[in-house]
């Protein structure tokens, strides 16, 4: 019963605590966070704003130090050939994605977004 009432309550908590407290190395829309905290129980779920910066990242732990146990199954996977086309964030979408590199730019999973200006001309922001 404890393993699993820590399992849903991790999975639980990912919403609200990491929307709450932690880092944000993505410029995201939203406000998730990363929490290393909740990463002790977390198996990976606790890099939040990695996943809302890259969706389709099958890894969530982006640096070396982020612990990311779905992600070494995946990989697993990988190198026996049972997984295929997995997918990882490339060095250029890091690049529009981070706060180091953005200045007026919104992005959509490292995409730009085309606005209207008001006066009907098609703008990038």
């Amino acid at each position: 019963g404890v393993r699993i009432t820590l399992g849903h309550h991790s999975t639980f908590m990912v919403n609200s605590v990491c929307h709450t407290w932690g880092s944000r190395p993505w410029n995201t829309k939203d406000l998730s966070k990363n929490n290393w905290v909740l990463g002790l129980i977390g198996y990976g779920e606790n890099w939040h704003n990695n996943h809302h910066a890259f969706q389709n990242s099958a890894r969530l732990g982006l640096e070396w130090w982020q612990l990311d146990f779905p992600w070494y199954v995946v990989k697993s996977l990988e190198c026996m050939g049972l997984a295929t086309d997995v997918k990882v964030p490339t060095k250029l979408q890091k690049q529009k994605m981070s706060f180091k590199n953005s200045t007026t730019t919104t992005t959509n999973g490292g995409f730009e977004e085309a606005h209207e200006n008001g006066n009907g001309n098609g703008k990038t922001y």
